[in-house]
Order: structure tokens, then C-alpha cells, then sequence
């Protein structure tokens, strides 16, 4: 059995006309070829590409996390001191992913990505929700690196990119106790320390999946005095830097493999990502198009 090769709609879609187009814009013309060795050089060979690592994820879902989906819905994560402990069948599947280089695949080249276009990243998050909807929350936040990849500072990332490509998994930090859809009223505090260059995160976030991940995207109220979104700026926050706890899991009625948390921040470390005062109109609206995108998969799949 293999998700790709049994759903031969997959095919349909990657032989329509405006592939060619797509692939010519993801691929900048195939610049990339002169200077990765694994690049495509037409759009044949990038369609070749997309067909053999589709293949790959069919495989994974349909022999490691379909069969691992029961598990993992029976025993879920838990926490304990402060930190998540993923279900083990979870682990052997990002484990597995991540051995088939299946982390950032849609990230540049130049960090180890895949540079894979939407379209057969979509059908890889269609076979894995499939597989388990609940592992699709896990894997998916991958997407937050392309918010560091088009706004943030090139140091950032050469810091964060690489490691997603490794398997460190990401999180979005955006919903509190009183802000949900209104993400406007967010109020957890970002101060800057112009001693020390350095910004530092406190408050609550609540309802985060995959909370206790390697590296999380956290909206903050950067601008003392403002009650609007134009007090909001975005921050990447880097699990080493501690002063992050997860002070529990919230018990779901479905999708229990991945875990929804409250998290505490106390004077947590983070660096500012772009510009201030645009967290919310400019970073959030971007990185909420990859998740729109990610949950119609999942709700196809």
C-alpha cells in the first residue's frame, strides 16, 4: 500500500497546465541548478523529483504512521515538569520523516530544504493527515519557517532554518485567555533591555499545538500603552534559551497525539522578527495563508 501511487488524483493534479508555471516561479527559472547538485535543470526533471519524493511520503504513511495512529490516539502526549513527552509512536514517526529528509520541504536549498512547490506539499500533508490527523498538526508547523525565511534577518536565518531542516519541530504562539480570533487583544508583554539587546517575552499563551516545540513564532504586545494590533510585533523564541513551561495539555476530544498547551513565559529570551508594530497586519496574515492551506488539507485528507 502506498497513499501517492493509490490515489491517482494526485497525478491528475500535477499534470495540469499551470504547473508549469508554479514550478517555473518556485524554481526562479532553475537558477538553483548551477549551484545545488541535486536542483532540477528543466521542468521535467522537477516534476521527476516530485513524483519520487511523493512516493516517499505514500510509503511512510501508509507502512509507519497509519499503523501507528491507534497508539498514538490511545496514549498521547504527557507533561511533566514543565515539558511535553510526545506519545512514542509520534517519535518514530518524525524520526522516520526526518531520516527521509522530509522536514522543510518546501524551505530554500540553501539551508537543506526541498524547495518544494505548494501544490505537492499540500498532497504530502493530505497523505499524512490521512495517515493521522492528529501527526499533521506535529509535522505541518514545519511551515513557520517560511515566515523566518521572508522576514527575518539573514543571521536568523542561517540560525533557525537549518535546524528545521533536521527536524526540530515549530510552533505559532498567537492565542491567549482573552484573545482567540481577536488576536488584536493579544497582551503577553515583549521588553526590550537596551542594556542588553535583548528582548524578553512574559504572560500566558493558551491552545498552542505542539507547544513545547524547538522553536516557536510568538506574537507579543512590543509597544507599551497600545490596545490594537499596532502594538504587535512577532518574536522567535529558541527553546535552549529556557523561561518557557508548559503548565498543561488541554483534553481534546480528537486529535490527542498533538499537544494543545498553556505556556507560561517568564522573562523568556527572543529576537524580534522584521519590524515592530507589524507582528499582526503583516507576519500573522502571511503565516496564517501556509496554515489555511494546511488545515484544508488535513480536513481533505
Amino acid at each position: 500500500m502506498n497513499y501517492y501511487i493509490d490515489t491517482p488524483q494526485f497525478r491528475h493534479h500535477l499534470q495540469h497546465p499551470l504547473m508549469k508555471r508554479i514550478v517555473e516561479l518556485k524554481e526562479r527559472n532553475y537558477t538553483d541548478k548551477d549551484n545545488y547538485e541535486y536542483a532540477p535543470i528543466d521542468f521535467e526533471d522537477t516534476m521527476d523529483s516530485y513524483d519520487k519524493v511523493l512516493e516517499v511520503v505514500g510509503e511512510i504513511c501508509a507502512e509507519i504512521i497509519e499503523p501507528n495512529a491507534e497508539a498514538v490516539d490511545q496514549s498521547g502526549p504527557t507533561v511533566h515538569d514543565g515539558r511535553v513527552t510526545y506519545a512514542e509512536p509520534t517519535r518514530r514517526n518524525l524520526e522516520a520523516l526526518n531520516k527521509a529528509e522530509l522536514m522543510g520541504m518546501g524551505l530554500h536549498r540553501k539551508y537543506g530544504g526541498l524547495n518544494f512547490s505548494m501544490v505537492p506539499y499540500m498532497m504530502s500533508a493530505d497523505m499524512v493527515s490521512r495517515a493521522d490527523a492528529s501527526f499533521q498538526n506535529i509535522w505541518m508547523l514545519q511551515d513557520c519557517g517560511e515566515t523566518i525565511y521572508e522576514f527575518a534577518e539573514e543571521q536568523q536565518k542561517d540560525k533557525y532554518l537549518p535546524r528545521i531542516v533536521k527536524g526540530e519541530t515549530m510552533s505559532m504562539d498567537l492565542t491567549e485567555p482573552d484573545a482567540g480570533s481577536d488576536l488584536q487583544a493579544v497582551m503577553l508583554k515583549a521588553s526590550y533591555n537596551e542594556t542588553e539587546g535583548q528582548w524578553y517575552l512574559n504572560g500566558v499563551k493558551r491552545f498552542i499545538t505542539n507547544g513545547d516545540a524547538d522553536i516557536h513564532l510568538v506574537l507579543a504586545r512590543s509597544e507599551e500603552g497600545t490596545k490594537d494590533a499596532r502594538g504587535l510585533s512577532m518574536f522567535v523564541y529558541d527553546k535552549k534559551q529556557g523561561g518557557v513551561t508548559v503548565r498543561r495539555i488541554e483534553n481534546k476530544m480528537g486529535i490527542k497525539g498533538a499537544p494543545t498547551c498553556e505556556l507560561v513565559f517568564k522573562n523568556a529570551k527572543a529576537e524580534l522578527i522584521g519590524t515592530r508594530r507589524m507582528g499582526l497586519i503583516r507576519y500573522v496574515m502571511s503565516l496564517m495563508n501556509g496554515a489555511r492551506l494546511g488545515i484544508m488539507a488535513q480536513s481533505v485528507g
